[in-house]
């Protein structure tokens, strides 16, 4: 696969310093900002951020039909595929921020509904989002161009130094003693620099004499709209089942049981993110070797990445298994720690079996079957949010971590298709989930053993790490190994 190594490491790296920055700066931020400002600051940020993800479809769209048509030879359709995404891209983002400029002052009225200063500064706020927001918007499609072209790594290093300028610019407006409007232009300033830097890099990695316009071809956009909406449809349930759940939660047994759910569900779902983003790598692969027929080189594919999936998500569940308690205790308390250790071991071992579900939903998606995918995410939001009402009710939080595993219920529908159009057998991913599950198990056993000889909570932590860096040292360098000899054999 085309620049893996730098893929995997851009955005490897991309996903994690973003987070890292937004720990570190929290504090001085809420101290500067106070806690009101601060949650308007939240709200603003949080649409910027929300927006990349409501395209819809079109993004996907792209990336799928670009890398199909240069791989089949079909380079007079790129240039529609790309035209009408840039067009769609704009209209979507101007129809949005002018909903968002023009609804600003009730929106700003329901944030702040007694308080004229503060609606005042809201209105203001919300305003000079939308602008951030529009061109933070139009980037994602220099972005998708170069993804389409195996070039993960620029939008992975775009967006890393857009999250981190944005950050460490907002810190210094505020230390210097600026306002909330300030630093949301600063937001606008950095996006502007993003953008730039997107249209830049999208145009080198575009084949000679291929260019950017706007024109329409119908063909082309019912092939796009015919996956695209289905995606979309995949995309907002996600979106929407993140967000509702709290409030199904807090409506069944209270928003105490939100907090004990939520804190050990973030923890899990931010480091179990970048299996997500890192398979996400491969989508314009599997497009390619869908559309071309190869059938043992798309096998192939698939179970290289479902062996990497297995490996990362076991790792991650087996380190919070063993130090998820250590870390609570020492994050939060102690009694929030006794509370939720359970929780978060629960949600660990979800994970672990929800991750090695990603290759097989972008080895669909990647074959154009949106229509699948869609289907499968909305029996699971389903099954989960019965899960809540059923499970919640009777066992509280707990029992909302174990209606996690109710929405893993539709999958085997994936797995039906992987196995009738890839070839790699149903029996096969159960014989690989159940070695690792095992390996992953006694891995918990032996690291228990070697912290019951340890009595602060922080060396566990160390300890743990401390075997978890050589372990992964040992299989990226194996993994990078495995990968030049391949190359060097082709």
């Amino acid at each position: 696969m085309k620049n893996i190594q730098r893929n995997v490491i851009f955005t490897g790296i991309g996903y994690v310093l973003p987070l890292l920055a937004s720990l570190l700066t929290i504090p001085l931020m809420l101290r500067h900002f106070g806690t009101d400002v601060y949650g308007l600051y939240i709200i603003c940020i949080s649409l910027i951020g929300f927006m990349n993800f409501i395209d819809l479809g079109v993004g996907q769209a792209i990336v799928k039909y670009v890398a199909e048509y240069e791989v089949t030879g079909e380079r007079h359709k790129v240039k529609p595929v790309l035209d009408i995404g840039l067009l769609s891209y704009i209209v979507l983002g101007l129809l949005t921020v002018g909903l968002l400029y023009g609804f600003a002052p009730a929106l700003s009225a329901f944030i702040y509904d007694n308080n004229l200063q503060n609606r005042e500064m809201a209105q203001a706020a919300l305003r000079i989002t939308s602008l951030a927001l529009l061109l933070s918007y139009v980037n994602q499609f220099f972005l998708n161009v170069c993804r389409a072209y195996h070039r993960f790594d620029i939008p992975a290093l775009i967006h890393n130094s857009a999250n981190i300028g944005g950050i460490v610019l907002a810190t210094i407006l505020l230390v210097m003693g600026y306002s909330l409007r300030e630093v949301l232009w600063g937001y606008v300033l950095v996006q502007s620099i993003a953008l730039i830097c997107g249209f830049w890099f999208s145009r080198q990695v575009l084949p000679e004499g291929l260019r950017f316009g706007l024109s329409f071809d119908a063909g082309i956009f019912a092939a796009m709209i015919s996956f695209s909406v289905y995606t979309f449809i995949g995309n907002s349930v996600i979106a929407l089942t993140s967000r509702a759940d709290k409030l199904l939660i807090g409506g069944v047994i209270g928003t105490e049981a939100v907090t004990y759910y939520q804190i050990p569900f973030t923890i899990a779902q931010m480091l179990n993110g970048i299996v997500n983003t890192l398979v996400h790598i491969m989508f314009p692969r599997f497009s390619e070797l869908a559309s071309l027929g190869s059938g043992q080189e798309l096998l192939r594919l698939y179970k290289n990445a479902t062996h990497v999936v297995f490996f990362i998500s076991a790792f991650i569940a087996v380190m919070l298994v063993t130090t998820g308690e250590s870390f609570l205790s020492l994050w939060i308390s102690p009694e929030f720690a006794a509370k939720t250790a359970i929780t978060l071991q629960l949600i660990a071992v979800f994970s672990f079996f929800n991750s090695n579900l990603v290759v097989a939903y972008w080895a669909a998606q990647g074959a154009g079957e949106a229509k699948l995918t869609a289907l499968v995410i909305v029996l699971s939001a389903v099954a989960y949010g019965f899960g809540i009402f059923y499970l919640g009710e009777r066992y509280s939080y707990n029992g909302v971590a174990v209606a996690l595993y109710l929405g893993l219920l539709p999958f085997p529908l994936l797995f039906m298709w992987v196995s009738r159009h890839i070839g790699h057998r149903i029996h096969q991913y159960l014989l690989g989930l159940l070695l690792t599950f095992v390996l992953g198990a006694l891995a918990v056993y032996l690291l228990a053993y070697m912290n019951s000889h340890i009595t602060s909570r922080l060396m566990h932590i160390f300890a743990n790490g401390a075997v978890a860096a050589v372990v992964m040292v040992v299989f990226l360098g194996w993994f990078f190994a495995r990968l030049r000899e391949r190359r060097s054999a082709e």
